[in-house]
């Protein structure tokens, strides 16, 4: 996987950039621009402000992460430190949680994870897609079932006040006391729990299940 530095002076290449010229356009010092491309420097104030004039997203810059689903574009949407940030203008900060199950499917625990990492989505993108930040939880998934939507340890984005089943959307789930994200789909005798690696059969929710399980919220948006 390249770094911050080499995806940064790849991007400004592309560009026909020089080191100066771009320190210019985001208003830093040449030698900031040249100690990331060195790493030296492993991260700016003005990340922001490089993204949008590389055509790019923060958290591409910065974790080589590419933005999957057809949401944010330019800056509105990166992921790093709150150190990092000194004019976070119309941003919202998405933390990461985990989820701790216990006994019963009422028991689902949203936990903060202990990262300072925090996704940020501009205000406006979530006003377009009329989503509440007080209703949106950031997680990362494991395993390969959902692939190739989905790979291990690709982010998404739940709202958790979304839970109505829409036939071939993503949803986090609890399902026999387990965690899962997958497609739903409604059946004529109850919910389909759908996988789409070819090596996961289709599970599937009947009357006699049902109180096993639970729709923690939609996935609107994914990243990898």
């Amino acid at each position: 996987m390249t770094t911050f530095g080499e995806r940064l002076a790849k991007l400004r290449e592309s560009k026909n950039l020089s080191q100066a010229k771009l320190a210019k356009m985001a208003g830093v010092p040449q030698s900031t621009i040249a100690q990331i491309e060195t790493g030296r420097n492993k991260s700016t104030k003005k990340i922001i402000e490089l993204a949008e004039i590389l055509d790019t997203t923060p958290n591409y810059l910065l974790n080589g992460v590419k933005d999957l689903s057809v949401v944010p574009v330019s800056s509105e949407i990166g992921s790093y430190s709150d150190k990092n940030i000194s004019d976070k203008g119309a941003y919202v900060k998405i933390p990461h949680y985990d989820i701790s199950l216990s006994a019963g499917i009422g028991n689902a625990t949203w936990i903060v994870r202990d990262n300072p990492d925090k996704l940020l989505f501009r205000e406006s993108w979530l006003q377009r897609k009329g989503l509440n930040e007080l209703s949106l939880k950031a997680m990362y998934v494991r395993g390969e079932s959902m692939e190739p939507l989905l790979y291990d340890m690709d982010t998404i984005l739940l709202d958790i006040n979304d839970i109505e089943i829409i036939d071939g959307s993503v949803y986090a789930i609890i399902f026999k006391n387990r965690l899962y994200i997958k497609e739903l789909r409604n059946s004529e005798d109850g919910v389909d729990i759908i996988s789409y690696h070819r090596d996961y059969e289709t599970m599937h929710v009947t009357q006699e299940t049902y109180d096993q399980f639970k729709v923690l919220g939609k996935m609107v948006w994914r990243g990898g």
